[in-house]
């Protein structure tokens, strides 16, 4: 079977899917209410940032790869690192707009991690050093940490494509050796003030951008997808392995209990999202595998078939956008709702906390919903601001010394 081309460079498809993991990415970050156990990443051996990486990588060969002729390779080159520009400078929206937020909640409540929390890293190596490491994403704050692997892998993304424009999986040969040898040696950044390790890191999660390059070229270049009734059996029992795991096996086997809590800390043998483990990455490749060999299964199809207006597309459409906004108030929610429940207001898993929880989640979901279908909202808007504010500064600055 073939993978059939685009004829531009957006799938609507990708859009919708891009779209639900955003919403499902909001949701996972409220980490002090309840909706985030209803989340399909509960009972998945991979999750939304997976599959976010993956469909980067997709894209990014669909928008920056030579295609009838229509750019070069260095176009393309050039056009990568102006995005990758764009990320750093809304992540740094996002990081200051998130430590506003952390600053005014500790006027409230205690925060529920002091040595991850703004305060006590400022009191400790004082305001302008933790700035600049914030600036030079060494320190992350709220979820920079995201954009953050994104910048890296958009500044080796030029690379790859041009590895997968001469045969398309040549990107997982070097891909492949630099997650092994980080998974392995357990090879990953870390912050710099506290010194927590980062979640997300380019070393481990490479490959899983590649293979998304890779499938990118493979579509562009209309290559033959292998289907067979053994791979899709195999692809759809690792899918079916992972709800049975988390949702029956635990409650039977101490030890595979043992194992789901500790899953985070082994690379080979278990199922760190840190270092990408092979069960992971597999997990996300047999996903991806059924989602394009059952096309015409009825779910899967009704994905395929989505249309440009549906609201989880439109989402997808402006996924730097909407992810910004949905950073910042998965922050802000988060901290309200903790502030309230220290202070007594509203004490946590009770009704009342679960309908402010499912009322707050709900207006986010419509705000970064209205940003996804608005022009005035866009990310080159906020990065021509940005780099206007910081001209307009220096030039300021030069006349004065003038």
């Amino acid at each position: 079977m073939h993978i059939t081309a685009p004829s531009s460079t957006r799938i609507h498809a990708i859009d919708a899917i891009r779209g639900f993991c955003l919403l499902n990415i909001f949701i996972n970050h409220i980490y002090v209410g309840v909706l985030n156990g209803f989340s399909p990443s509960r009972v998945m051996f991979s999750d939304s940032a997976e599959a976010f990486v993956f469909l980067a990588g997709i894209s990014c060969f669909l928008a920056y790869s030579p295609r009838d002729n229509q750019r070069s390779l260095a176009e393309g080159r050039a056009k990568v690192w102006r995005r990758a520009v764009t990320l750093f400078l809304v992540n740094m929206v996002i990081a200051f707009a998130s430590l506003g937020i952390l600053l005014v909640s500790a006027t409230f409540a205690d925060p529920a991690h002091p040595a991850i929390f703004p305060t006590e890293m400022i009191q400790e190596h004082g305001l302008a050093t933790y700035l600049w490491h914030v600036l030079t994403m060494q320190q992350n704050v709220g979820y920079t940490v995201v954009l953050r692997l994104y910048v890296a892998l958009l500044v080796v993304a030029p690379l790859y494509i041009w590895l997968a424009t001469i045969r398309f999986w040549l990107p997982l040969i070097p891909a492949g050796a630099i997650w092994v040898t980080a998974g392995h040696f357990g090879l990953v950044e870390v912050n710099s003030l506290n010194h927590v390790d980062l979640a997300l890191t380019l070393l481990p999660w490479n490959l899983v951008f590649a293979v998304g390059v890779a499938l990118g070229a493979a579509i562009v270049q209309k290559r033959s997808f292998p289907q067979h009734n053994i791979l899709t059996g195999a692809a759809a029992l690792l899918v079916l392995a992972a709800p049975i795991c988390f949702v029956v096996l635990t409650r039977l086997s101490p030890e595979i209990l043992d194992w789901v809590n500790t899953r985070n800390d082994y690379f080979w043998t278990g199922a760190s999202k840190t270092l990408q483990s092979p069960l992971r990455v597999l997990y996300m490749a047999a996903l991806g595998y059924l989602f394009i060999a059952w096309r015409h299964a009825p779910v899967v199809r009704a994905v395929h078939s989505v249309s440009a207006g549906n609201p989880l597309t439109q989402l997808g459409r402006k996924s730097l956008e909407v992810f910004a906004a949905g950073a910042i108030l998965a922050v802000a929610v988060d901290n309200l709702l903790w502030a309230l429940s220290v202070n007594r207001i509203v004490l946590l898993e009770s009704a009342n906390a679960i309908a402010l929880e499912i009322a707050l989640t709900a207006a986010a979901f419509v705000i970064m919903l209205r940003i996804a279908r608005s022009d005035r909202f866009t990310t080159a808007t906020v990065s021509r601001l940005i780099q206007d504010t910081v001209f307009n500064k220096r030039r300021r600055t030069n006349i004065a010394r003038a």
